[in-house]
């Protein structure tokens, strides 16, 4: 643990800087919010949340930073900006790391090695782009124009606490390079980086009233956000009712876009006809299932195997040898593969949906690893036989456990994916190329990964489909189309 970390941390919370904006760290005014150690389940500190004539005031300063100066107008001079900025948190990954483990308990090794890296991936990728695009250019009898592609206005962030400085990047980056300012809302679970980055965009050269950042709760400020005239695009990642939640906040307000990237419950199919090698298999599939305490919207929480009875046992015994090498405890400590989850809240909801699912008739595959009693935490854990009308069986359980599935066929594995509300993302293991193309063909879902579970890179679009998103995307030259507007120009033949 650096002194620059614990100052970063100590800035903030003793200051209690909850509030970024207009370049400059400021309090809150709004009621304070206790920032609790997933870890420990005690709090870090406090910060005093964002009122809500502050929200006003960080979308006038993001309105007029947009209106004047180069921001907007000027694609060469963002782009300097934001590798300017790349360079700052690439510079910083282990304080911003650092961050997220003490207050949201990422694994920190991965954060370093991983979430910050692919923040600084996106900035480079959005600035490379600026000097790519091109407007279409046109003629008739009647004139001729162009179509330009121009910044929306102000966008309005509203970010998850499962990878808190990954999901900035993937927001913020596309964003600023489209050339519209922001008015950015961390979950209240994990506000210490964005804070932090915010700062470290300052010091790169982003105009004040760009990024702003406010720490409030999602039935304060994040509601407000959704019901703000002001905010021309609202992007969002996070649940699905919430989600819904800003999409009538859009048809009462200014009928603003909102893009929405929800939940998921992705599975992972192993095509046994053509899969050589179990424990490799067995291997990616726990790191998909636990990693990050299975706090992610494509985490495997349904295993699928498709293959005979001897096949089945075998690929069993692999999962369950590969869940227990998986290592659970201090974030901060080498080899450590899984922290706690975030909170009481999300402790008792997947603690009470296991033990549901095993009162209906689940069974425990694996031997589940002892885990600290303080703090929030839960085993990796592989259910077989739950039932489909459990909590379990229906619903998105957003943390360490697989439920392991027998299927008779590909097709019953297809109809398992298919038929659900969900189509964010799955995998299938399937080393027959001409199979693999079927699979592709039968699956609908936003991310389809073979031979490994993966969500593409940052040149690929993320979202889902079905319940798993509303329009829009993160990562690829897709995702500048949420900040973007097509604006014709048209010359008449005189």
């Amino acid at each position: 643990m650096s002194e620059k970390s614990e100052l970063a941390v100590t800035r903030i919370l003793e200051g209690n800087l909850g509030v970024h904006m207009n370049g400059r760290s400021l309090p809150g005014e709004g009621p304070h919010i206790d920032l609790i150690s997933p870890m420990t389940g005690t709090a870090l500190g406090s910060l005093a949340e964002a009122s809500t004539a502050q929200l006003d005031a960080a979308v006038g300063h993001a309105r007029q930073a947009f209106a004047s100066g180069p921001w907007a107008r000027d694609a060469a001079y963002r782009a300097g900006v934001l590798r300017r900025l790349a360079e700052a948190v690439e510079a910083d990954a282990e304080v911003i790391a650092h961050l997220d483990a003490v207050e949201a308990g990422k694994v920190f090794a991965g954060s370093v090695s991983e979430d910050v890296p692919d923040v600084v991936a996106n900035l480079r990728f959005f600035a490379d782009l600026l000097a790519r695009e091109e407007g279409r250019f046109l003629q008739d009898d009647s004139g001729w124009g162009w179509v330009r592609k121009v910044p929306v206005g102000v966008v309005g962030v509203v970010l998850p606490w499962n990878f808190p400085i990954a999901m900035l990047g993937w927001k913020v980056a596309p964003a600023l390079a489209a050339g519209n300012a922001l008015v950015l809302k961390p979950s209240e679970d994990s506000v210490l980086s964005a804070l932090h980055f915010a700062q470290l965009a300052t010091e790169a050269g982003v105009p004040d009233g760009i990024i702003n950042v406010l720490t409030g709760t999602g039935p304060s400020i994040g509601q407000a956000m959704g019901l703000h005239s002001g905010i021309d695009v609202l992007t969002f990642t996070g649940s699905g009712p919430t989600g819904r939640s800003f999409l009538e906040s859009s048809a009462r307000s200014n009928l603003k876009k909102v893009s929405l990237e929800l939940g998921g419950r992705a599975g992972y199919i192993v095509d046994s006809e053509y899969a050589s090698d179990y424990a490799t298999i067995a291997a990616d599939i726990a790191g998909a299932a636990f990693g990050q305490s299975g706090q992610n919207c494509t985490a495997s929480s349904r295993t699928m195997f498709i293959g005979d009875d001897t096949e089945y046992a075998h690929f069993r015994e692999a999962l369950v040898a590969a869940t227990a090498s998986i290592t659970v405890g201090d974030p901060f400590a080498d080899g450590t593969d899984m922290g706690p989850v975030i909170n009481a809240k999300a402790h008792q909801r997947i603690t009470s949906w296991i033990d549901e699912a095993i009162e209906r008739g689940a069974s425990v595959v694996n031997d589940r690893v002892e885990v600290p009693s303080q703090g929030y935490w839960v085993p990796p854990t592989i259910l077989e036989g739950v039932p489909g009308e459990s909590e379990l069986g229906r619903g998105e359980i957003f943390g360490p456990l697989t439920q392991l599935l027998r299927m008779t066929s590909r097709e019953e594995a297809v109809s398992a994916i298919n038929d659900e509300p969900y189509g964010l993302a799955s995998t299938v293991w399937c080393e027959d190329l001409a199979t693999v193309k079927w699979w592709a063909d039968q699956i609908r879902v936003g991310t389809l990964a073979i031979n490994g579970y993966s969500e593409g890179t940052v040149a690929t679009p993320f979202g889902g489909m079905r319940e798993s998103g509303f329009w829009g995307r993160d990562n690829g030259p897709e995702a500048l189309e949420t900040y973007q507007e097509s604006m014709t120009v048209w010359i008449a033949q005189s």
